[in-house]
């Protein structure tokens, strides 16, 4: 009886949303019913970051603070909820829970009085930019010089967490629930304010790890990280706990296909490892996925063939964990210089679907039209921790590529053109610790080489389907290498 009401819900909501999608086709066709670009709004609750960057320590110490809140949402058995992540018809419904969504955010502070940094990072498949600026308006009063100068949210990247985008339901109807959406807004908040609340002093430790074996990329060209990253955040007062802030990217996506339950992945059960183990705090933070970088839970990782994916995710967890006690006993002392800068950049959109899903008011975007083409305005950002750690934040998923470089020749990629820049990697030296905080205060799908991007569905292509289109790449590359011009 269950599938059946899934089905007639799904057709339904096709029917009665005819209209709406009729429109959305017309208006994506013709670009009429645009606003121009809407400068105040896209102005409001971006904060830059630093006014100044510093290249000496001007404390001894480090501060830091940490706060957690569950986003499980607690009425699972009386309302509808879609899961994020895989498309299907109809929507897969939530119908229970495994474990807990989260939401765990981390401030640091190098005490030179100029500000602190907070990092957010929700179990979702993606958060909205327009979303993440409500989570800045309600800490406005704890927003500027000296108190916080920057406020980043990113997401898990989770397929088994509520639709947090909208693009999961049964469309042309959106998978968002506006009480949930206000939900995880309110409490992404209330934990980054705790966290900014609760800091206290310490050492700040980095190390990383080369893992080669735990990761696969689903797309060539073969570019991407392999590394596990660890920032160990020791307090002076022994009575409060550490923190492990864990950076690497991997897609979590191990429930499976045809799962229907609400789980937080590999996060949750690496944070359960560490946590039970050492007392520590611990957040999760996505790096590089874009290219389908999987977490590989092969049996050359000692991961038995026969378990489910559900099994060998936890498994894959546990082996993450002991990584992470391995680079807690070795990190190197970090010197408290923290260094943040934003930048907007518009995206082209001008991939049809995309633009039918911004018409059609399925997630939280605000298209725009100039010069005759239709934009959406998103973000990126810089971060130097220490001097030789320096960390590119991006929206959505960057194909890593455009990171590490290693780009198709005009030969190899699909339209037979060189990529026109580096790999962004490049610019730092070969000393620097490169990072990348993926799905970063936006959720703006693939972002693919303009030189490889295919429209066609051909096989390989997969991630253009979800991108703003062919012109995603430069528009990244070229704001990035503006941003370092001055500020890296």
């Amino acid at each position: 009886m269950a599938v059946v009401i899934r089905w007639l819900s799904a057709i339904m909501a096709v029917l009665l949303g005819l209209p709406t999608l009729i429109g959305a086709v017309f208006q994506s066709l013709t670009k009429i019913g645009f606003d121009e670009r809407p400068t105040t709004a896209i102005a409001e609750n971006f904060l830059e970051g630093n006014a100044t960057f510093i290249d000496e320590a001007e404390s001894d110490y480090w501060s830091a603070g940490y706060a957690r809140r569950v986003l499980t949402p607690e009425d699972i058995e009386d309302t509808r909820y879609f899961l994020g992540g895989f498309l299907k018809f109809p929507a897969q419904e939530a119908t229970g829970v495994v474990d807990d969504l989260c939401v765990r955010a981390v401030v640091l502070d190098d005490n030179s009085g100029r500000g602190a940094a907070a990092f957010a990072w929700i179990d979702a498949v993606g958060f909205m930019n327009a979303d993440i600026k409500e989570i800045r308006e309600k800490l406005s009063d704890i927003t500027g010089e000296g108190k916080l100068i920057s406020i980043d949210v990113g997401s898990t990247h989770n397929h088994s967490a509520v639709d947090t985008q909208g693009l999961w339901g049964n469309i042309p109807k959106s998978g968002r629930n506006p009480d949930y959406i206000n939900a995880v807004i309110e409490k992404t908040a209330d934990a980054i304010r705790e966290a900014y609340e609760n800091r206290t002093q310490g050492n700040l430790y980095y190390s990383s790890k080369s893992c080669p074996e735990l990761f696969h990329d689903g797309r060539a060209p073969y570019s991407i990280d392999e590394s596990i990253h660890l920032f160990r955040f020791v307090p002076n007062d022994k009575s409060k706990k550490e923190i492990y802030i864990t950076n690497f990217g991997g897609h979590p996506i191990n429930l499976a296909w045809e799962n229907s339950e609400l789980s937080g992945d590999y996060p949750y059960y690496i944070e359960q490892a560490v946590t039970a183990a050492k007392n520590v705090d611990f957040i999760f933070i996505q790096g590089a996925i874009g290219g389908a970088v999987h977490c590989n839970m092969g049996t050359h990782n000692g991961i038995p063939e026969e378990l489910s994916s559900f099994e060998k995710m936890k498994e894959y967890s546990l082996i993450v964990a002991d990584i992470l006690y391995e680079l807690a006993a070795k990190g190197e002392a970090v010197e408290p210089i923290l260094n943040v800068r934003h930048a907007q950049l518009d995206f082209e959109v001008n991939n049809f679907v995309f633009l039918l899903a911004a018409s059609a008011d399925l997630c939280n975007v605000k298209a725009f039209k100039e010069n005759g083409k239709i934009y959406l305005t998103s973000e990126i950002g810089y971060v130097e921790i220490g001097k030789d750690i320096k960390i590119l934040e991006t929206p959505g998923e960057a194909l890593p590529e455009l990171i590490y470089g290693g780009f198709y020749s005009a030969e190899e990629a699909f339209n037979g053109t060189e990529y026109p820049y580096e790999g962004i990697a490049t610019r730092f030296d070969e000393d620097d610790e490169v990072l990348v905080f993926g799905l970063c205060n936006d959720a703006v799908g693939y972002i693919v080489p303009d030189n490889d991007y295919s429209s066609s569905g051909k096989e390989g292509h997969y991630e253009e389907t979800v991108s703003t289109g062919s012109k995603s790449g430069t528009a990244f590359s070229e704001a990035f290498f503006k941003l370092l011009d001055v500020w890296g």
